[in-house]
């Protein structure tokens, strides 16, 4: 694997989702720098930069609000099944 400061070729990727933007559904396409990832729509030329650690905050985030609505479902269905 190659560490981003060492890379020559730029790593940019194409997802599969879509976003609607300026009356289309755009792919979204993310470019991999060394201190942020550049984020745009495939056709439109507005980027956004955010760093790899507030990605990496918002992944944990992510993880933390869905297991809790997990835990949270769980107990609903818990008392949903007993019986009174």
């Amino acid at each position: 694997m190659t560490d981003l400061t060492h890379r020559i070729t730029k790593l940019r990727f194409i997802t599969a989702e879509e976003v609607r933007e300026k009356g289309r559904y755009r792919k979204i396409c993310v470019e991999a720098e060394p201190m942020c990832a550049i984020i745009r729509l495939v056709g439109l030329r507005t980027a956004y930069s955010i760093p790899w650690a507030a990605i990496h905050s918002l992944a944990v985030k992510a993880a933390v609000a869905a297991e809790k609505a997990e835990k949270a479902a769980k107990k609903k269905a818990g008392r949903n099944g007993t019986a009174r």
